[in-house]
């Protein structure tokens, strides 16, 4: 099912769930803590570039295909496809006739949960380096059943228990998935004895640290400093697994934070230069133009309507 990783890379774009409510309309708009899309095409439109999310995705493919990058490796969604993918991992959605049903839960939302994680966590962590698997038509029928009841119970009329109904099938839901994949796993050993590459660890590792700290830290010595390894041997474990180098990740990241806060905040060039950490707005200036052949104040100028990340979500 999946892939070799993708050689090129775009600019990522970050949002929370909260955003990713405001810009579709979709879910619970009053909590903001999580959003369900229900049985449509899946044109994933906001996933069509690159893009990090703060929050956990559970899907189940019912009919069509397409594919979609998580973390660099590429996989294809079709019917009986159940695909978990975890907060601040990287994904790209190709255009395609997928339709289904999606939980999207913000992490917030899942720390609050009373879940017994000492028998979900293996099953999950297996899913990490499997995050899409096939399932019965059986098995998805069953987790479209819950993934129904909470959609209704979140466009149902807020009532004193909604939140709690809510809570509880998505726990619900997720003990299933666990029986699923338990399941999975049991008539698929060859699946556990797979294990990440060193490479691919140590550059999940880096985006980690790179999510945290781009902001304010650009030298390759600062994140081999957080990895305990050289930056030699940084950038050749990043660059063998995808294909770009330490800096250009780094890069990656800053200029599209620069374009996000250009684009839909009030700031002024020099208070973004100054909040990306650039000593002052002409290093910021000649640092955006370098990457992407204009300056701040014509980029801001610019009518960014089809600019990279700037698409909705469609329902799944």
């Amino acid at each position: 099912m999946n892939t070799q990783p993708q050689e090129n890379a775009q600019s990522i774009t970050d949002f929370t769930l909260s955003e990713l409510i405001a810009r579709t309309g979709y879910g619970n708009s009053t909590s903001q803590e999580f959003i369900i899309a229900h049985s449509g095409a899946a044109d994933l439109e906001a996933f069509h570039f690159p893009c990090r999310i703060d929050a956990f995705i559970i899907g189940i493919g019912t009919e069509g295909e397409t594919q979609v990058s998580v973390n660099l490796t590429d996989y294809i969604l079709h019917e009986n496809t159940l695909f978990l993918i975890a907060p601040q991992n990287i994904i790209q959605a190709a255009h395609g006739t997928l339709k289904g049903h999606m939980v999207v839960v913000s992490s917030h939302f899942l720390q609050r949960m009373n879940i017994d994680m000492k028998h979900l966590m293996p099953l999950l962590l297996q899913l990490g380096t499997h995050p899409c698997i096939d399932i019965s038509t059986k098995e998805r029928q069953e987790l479209q059943h819950f993934i129904s009841l909470m959609d209704h119970e979140i466009h149902a009329s807020s009532s004193a228990f909604a939140n709690h109904i809510i809570s509880e099938l998505f726990i619900a839901t997720l003990y299933k998935i666990g029986d699923t994949v338990q399941h999975y796993l049991e008539t698929h050993p060859e699946t556990e004895k797979r294990k990440p590459s060193r490479a691919e660890n140590y550059f999940h590792r880096f985006l980690q640290e790179l999510s945290k700290h781009y902001k304010t830290e650009r030298s390759v010595g600062f994140y081999a400093e957080q990895l305990c390894i050289t930056p030699k041997y940084l950038t050749t474990l990043v660059k063998e697994f995808s294909k770009h180098s330490v800096s250009e990740w780094i890069e990656i990241y800053v200029i599209l934070e620069a374009k996000t806060l250009l684009k839909y905040s009030n700031l002024s060039i020099q208070e973004i230069a100054y909040t990306l950490n650039f000593p002052n707005q002409s290093f910021f200036g000649s640092y955006f133009k370098r990457n992407t052949g204009m300056s701040p104040s014509q980029y801001k100028a610019a009518d960014t309507t089809n600019e990279e990340g700037g698409g909705v979500c469609s329902d799944i």
